[in-house]
């Protein structure tokens, strides 16, 4: 009989490496790449990466993928901390104090989102949006380390934080009313309201505040995505073509934040 494949130990949720991605890129592209914000990418992605064993170990795939592959998990998660932790202690320590000061802010939110990971809580609509509060929170020490100010840094990681949670809302619906969920309700209504919402703050803010207006309109191009297939209520089977549609969106933040804040 062919051997079964074992189970990959990569994140499964494809939203995920934009989340862990676009804000990294875009602290390097305001920065620019030196050891410390070398080091502390390399940390980033390394705590990224180890969530999938570390979920594996938990029990958050299931028992057979646990059986199956807890020993793989073990030794890839043992890799990977002892990849990412001296990367990460090595960048504070060439990095500037404020950069230390900075790195708090992921630290804290991981520290909020480890409890629901361990309690199989990520899947909840607190814990999906706590990761990508966190996942965009992860550039203002990179950014920081790479002379960026830290009111630009968190800046950028707000957007972030915005166009993914507004992602994640707008799916969730999708999802909810499609297995007729009891949030389906609501998400009906707040997922295309929140998306018309952020629209309207951002275009205020980049009139009336006078701040960079192509970095205060970043977002639209998301909460446009999110809003219009808010609406409309696609089936499930066609959330890969809201997906790209996301990340085509996604670029647009990201050029957005560049011209706007560089």
């Amino acid at each position: 009989m062919p051997r079964r494949q074992s189970p990959s130990l990569l994140p499964r949720e494809h939203g995920a490496y934009a989340q862990a991605s676009f804000p990294l890129i875009t602290a390097l592209a305001l920065g620019g790449l030196g050891p410390a914000t070398l080091l502390l990418t390399i940390a980033v992605i390394a705590v990224f990466l180890a969530h999938e064993p570390a979920l594996v170990l938990v029990g958050g795939r299931g028992g057979r993928a646990k059986r199956e592959t807890s020993t793989h998990a073990r030794r890839r998660l043992v890799w990977l901390v002892a990849v990412g932790l001296p990367a990460g202690l090595l960048g504070l320590c060439l990095a500037s104090p404020p950069a230390r000061l900075a790195a708090l802010i992921p630290a804290a939110l991981g520290a909020l989102l480890a409890p629901l990971i361990f309690a199989r809580r990520e899947k909840t609509a607190t814990g999906e949006l706590l990761v990508a509060v966190t996942l965009s929170a992860t550039m203002i020490p990179v950014a920081v380390a790479g002379d960026v100010s830290l009111a630009v840094s968190i800046a950028a990681a707000a957007v972030w934080a915005v166009a993914f949670s507004l992602g994640t809302i707008t799916v969730r619906g999708i999802i909810a009313r499609a297995k007729k969920k009891a949030e389906a309700g609501w998400a009906r209504v707040v997922a295309p309201a929140l998306s018309a919402t952020a629209i309207g703050l951002a275009v205020a803010l980049a009139v009336v505040v006078g701040s960079p207006r192509i970095a205060a309109v970043a977002v639209i191009p998301t909460a446009l995505v999110s809003l219009v297939f808010g609406l409309v209520g696609i089936h499930p089977r066609n959330l890969r073509r809201m997906g790209w549609s996301l990340v085509a969106s996604n670029v647009a933040v990201f050029a957005a934040l560049i011209v706007g804040l560089k």
